[in-house]
């Protein structure tokens, strides 16, 4: 299937939606969550990103499934790319994380700082699986996990056993981390935006899409489920936020999903005004960039005390952008390096 320019123009509106949700102020005061003010909107309307990317990832995978047989043969492909890019990242972040403990304690004494951090760390031995050495890294796995997971019960035929399983995973989600302060929800170690709760239902989204388009109404349907979507979002988290004292920077809600799905069918719908070439250009990139982007988000993260305010926000979030840019772009020209980040 041939690349769409609106959908990549898209992906890089969205990639950078994921750096200003890394970079934004999340402790003291002004921090995003704690009030209904114009961070916390802007926190919250930056939410479409990771949706869209597991809708999308499922659209283009049921694309290239033709008839049942193939479901789990494109499943497995896609599970040993993205997970072959978490195994180099993860070893990339690991090793910058560890150079100076190694360098201070020796390599007998950083593995130990290193397992006590791992005895400590929310979640354990789950999390560093589904998480890996940095914090954005839960995409990957996650990803991998909803293909496998879609392969194997379309090649079965299970679709209906496939829907329950989104519906009812994406509720767990919910009642685990938004509403787990509420009478609907409960409390775990463990952090339900990792695995499918979240991948999942947005894979299969995904899926749908590609059995029932793409149409020409998709951009006006769209349209009106990412309004309505965000505005759900946001009543939810006033509501949540007022009622229970929950933050308001959530990774999803009830809302993030119609928010999520409004944005892909318009950038699905490939509308003149969509197609960027400039913006285009830099689709095939945007994984690299995504996998990379922390790389600098943790070296200019000084900054964020520095070069405050809206524009100064901005500014962090293009900075880090270029330059994770810069580095996907140059990896992608050596043959050795180029599978990291494609």
């Amino acid at each position: 299937m041939s690349r769409l320019q609106a959908v990549d123009a898209f992906r890089v509106l969205a990639i950078l939606a994921v750096i200003a949700l890394h970079t934004a102020r999340h402790e003291g005061p002004g921090a995003v969550g704690t009030a209904f003010d114009t961070a916390t909107l802007l926190n919250q309307a930056e939410r479409f990103a990771v949706p869209l990317f597991f809708i999308l990832s499922g659209y283009f995978w049921s694309a290239k499934c033709h008839g049942r047989a193939d479901y789990l043969r494109c499943s497995l492909a896609l599970a040993r790319r993205v997970l072959l890019l978490f195994l180099v990242w993860c070893a990339v972040y690991f090793a910058i994380a560890e150079i100076e403990s190694v360098r201070r304690l020796g390599p007998a004494g950083a593995a130990a700082q290193w397992l006590a951090r791992l005895a400590a760390m929310r979640g354990g031995f789950a999390t560093l699986l589904l998480q890996g050495a940095k914090v954005h890294l839960w995409f990957l796995p996650a990803l991998a996990i909803a293909a496998l997971l879609s392969g194997a019960l379309l090649s079965r035929r299970f679709v209906r056993t496939l829907l329950v399983l989104a519906v009812a995973l994406y509720l767990v989600g919910l009642a685990g981390k938004a509403y787990a302060g509420t009478p609907f929800g409960f409390h775990t170690a463990f952090n339900l935006r990792n695995g499918p709760f979240f991948s999942l239902p947005m894979f299969v989204t995904g899926h749908l899409l590609r059995q029932r388009g793409p149409r020409p109404s998709w951009a006006a349907t769209g349209a009106l489920l990412a309004i309505g979507g965000l505005l759900l979002q946001m009543l939810e988290l006033a509501w949540l936020h007022q009622r229970y004292g929950v933050s308001m920077a959530q990774d999803f809600v009830l809302g993030t999903w119609p928010f999520g799905l409004g944005v892909s069918m318009i950038a699905l719908s490939d509308l003149r005004w969509a197609r960027i070439p400039a913006l285009a250009a830099l689709g095939p990139l945007v994984l690299g960039i995504y996998a990379s982007h922390y790389l600098f988000v943790d070296v200019l993260y000084p900054l964020q005390g520095i070069d405050a305010g809206p524009a100064g926000g901005l500014r962090l979030v293009l900075l880090v952008f270029l330059l994770s840019l810069g580095l996907t772009w140059t990896l992608s020209r050596m043959p050795v390096a180029r599978h990291a980040v494609a």
